[in-house]
Order: C-alpha cells, then sequence, then structure tokens
C-alpha cells in the first residue's frame, strides 16, 4: 500500500488485556484480524489511531485476560511519535471502553 508522507506503518509488540464483561467488555473474545479504535488521548479528547491485532497462533484472548500480542498500526505523523515502550492507550469499540494496550517494544 503506498502511503504519502503523513502516514506511517508501524508494528509493535504489546500486551492488550480485555476488561470483563461486567466491566462493560465485550461479552466474547478477539482473535487475529480485531481492528478496534485505539485510542491514545482521554475519553474527553480521543486521538484515535488505526491497528490490527494478531494473537500468536490465532489463540484468543477472553475478557477479563491479558496476551502479548502484535498490532500493525496504520498512524497519522503526530501519534507515530507517541509510540514508545510503555504507553498505554484505551481499546475501543465505538465509545465502548473494552480493553487497554500496553507497548513493550517498536518492532
Amino acid at each position: 500500500m503506498a502511503m504519502d508522507n503523513d502516514w506511517h506503518s508501524i508494528d509493535v509488540e504489546a500486551e492488550v488485556t480485555l476488561l470483563p464483561s461486567s466491566q462493560s467488555g465485550r461479552e466474547k473474545g478477539i482473535t487475529s484480524g480485531y481492528r478496534p479504535n485505539h485510542n491514545f488521548g482521554s475519553t474527553e479528547n480521543p486521538v484515535f489511531g488505526m491497528g490490527q491485532i494478531t494473537v500468536p497462533k490465532d489463540e484468543w484472548i477472553e475478557p477479563g485476560k491479558s496476551k502479548n500480542v502484535v498490532i500493525q498500526f496504520l498512524l497519522h505523523e503526530e501519534l507515530k511519535i507517541k509510540l514508545a515502550s510503555g504507553v498505554v492507550w484505551r481499546i475501543q469499540e465505538g465509545s465502548r471502553h473494552v480493553g487497554n494496550g500496553k507497548i513493550i517494544k517498536v518492532i
């Protein structure tokens, strides 16, 4: 895919934690190919990025559980500079907060 100078494809290793369904999380787990909203801002000032999650061995992450994954982000320049080890963000489906991500390392 050709990209202009403002967009960047970046892979990261991250820990993804899904909220339990009792805390507004998903009813079912996720696996490779899941593409939620990635909110690097706050609930009042969301800053969304696009990213597809790949779970090792196409396993599942169930609500209330965590797993290390690879996420391929397609991000605008301003978000690219925010990606570093330790960065935490909200994983959302629309406006619903369903989990959190934490960068382990930029690949």
